[in-house]
């Protein structure tokens, strides 16, 4: 599942991105909805951590972050997550008359 503001238990801030990175919605999402890609804080850290591995085992929901460090969590917990800002990726062109 990809997290959205619409799927959020809780929607908190907006933390505008500085250029090149990408402004993001702090948000809390049940430990499901997570999965590799999604951005989440493990702690209070002013900056996400992108998940790269959800593994599922013994009533617990384990996260790697993108620096191989694992963190556990309750199979129904709900945590902090991030939700980036949609890029524009093209310009529109102009039009001629």
């Amino acid at each position: 599942m990809c997290l959205s503001l619409r799927n959020a238990s809780a929607v908190l801030d907006h933390q505008d991105g500085r250029a090149p990175g990408v402004g993001y919605t702090r948000t809390r999402h049940h430990i499901g909805h997570l999965s590799p890609g999604d951005w989440w804080f493990c702690g209070p850290e002013d900056r996400p951590r992108v998940v790269t591995g959800v593994h599922r085992r013994n009533g617990q929901v384990v996260l790697v972050d993108q620096f191989g460090a694992t963190y556990p969590y309750p199979c129904d917990a709900i945590v902090e997550t991030a939700v980036p800002d949609a890029r524009v990726l093209t310009r529109p062109t102009a039009r001629t008359a």
